[in-house]
């Protein structure tokens, strides 16, 4: 677990620090253009040429910021993946190398894709459902903006972490089961019956330090040099993607927990069963 969180918050770390510096030259470069613009005349040959450099600067910066995006996704599925399957080897007893483990998560990468990519529309359509609540609100009481906010988001945020108990199970259950995508959250559904107030704590007890790290970004003004700067922001992430592999790694003991809760019992390397609560009786028995 030492070697896959070194290699997970390596990896958040370059790809953090390569978009970071990939990006800062063109901002400066698209910065002076912008401001020499304002001074430029309208509709001479100098003007356009700033305009269509502002415009390149632009379409590179999306390109790139695009290029980003994906790549964060991608790499946050694949950091996922590998952290749950190496608690649940972990957890098992099993002895495995990181190669083993890697070659195992390539080969499955699909399935908690699937999910992630269900996941990820749940939550941009609880955010939009939440703001949508929020919005007439505060148009229909505009002197009470404040408490309008603590009325909607108080209670958004609880149910969420009510929903997030089974979003996080299923994103287990895809990597530890031949299950993903809908499966994966019905199958989270009937394993957390029972446990839901356990998972709901799991949720308060991980997002209340992503709470208190968030404002330790403010640490990172402007009055300090871009190498301090740099280096805060990193440690603020690495925090972050330190809570959320212990999130993960936490949500893979509650599953085995949940299943044993269920009555399944392990019969071999990832294979289980339902024992039965009968007696078993003998066939030698008249």
């Amino acid at each position: 677990m030492a070697s896959i969180t070194s290699l997970i918050l390596s990896i958040h770390s370059l790809l953090f620090l390569a978009n970071t510096f990939s990006i800062k030259p063109l901002l400066k470069d698209l910065i002076t253009n912008a401001a020499f613009l304002q001074l430029t005349t309208p509709g001479t040959s100098q003007f356009a040429k700033l305009v269509t450099a502002v415009r390149q600067d632009l379409q590179v910066f999306a390109g790139l910021e695009w290029i980003f995006i994906v790549t964060t996704y991608v790499t946050s599925i694949f950091c996922a993946a590998t952290t749950i399957l190496a608690s649940g080897v972990t957890h098992r007893g099993i002895d495995i190398s990181i190669k083993e483990l890697l070659l195992r998560v390539v080969k499955s990468w699909k399935r908690p894709f699937i999910t992630f990519f269900y996941l990820t529309l749940f939550e941009l359509g609880y955010c939009f459902l939440t703001w949508a609540t929020l919005i007439p609100l505060v148009l229909i009481f505009p002197d009470h903006v404040t408490l309008s906010a603590i009325i909607i988001f108080i209670p958004a945020v609880v149910f969420l972490c009510y929903l997030a108990v089974v979003w996080n199970l299923a994103l287990v259950v895809s990597v530890l089961e031949e299950k993903c995508g809908i499966d994966a959250l019905g199958r989270a559904g009937v394993l957390v019956k029972g446990f839901k107030l356990s998972g709901v704590f799991l949720n308060i007890v991980f997002g209340i330090p992503s709470l208190v790290v968030i404002p330790g970004f403010r640490l990172a003004n402007s009055e300090k040099s871009t190498t301090i700067r740099l280096s805060v922001v990193l440690v603020m992430l690495n925090c972050l993607w330190l809570i959320k592999m212990f999130e993960f790694m936490a949500f893979t003991v509650f599953y085995y927990e949940c299943k044993n809760n269920q009555g399944e019992k392990e019969i071999g390397s990832l294979e289980y069963t339902k024992l039965s609560t009968a007696e078993q009786v003998s066939a030698d028995i008249p």
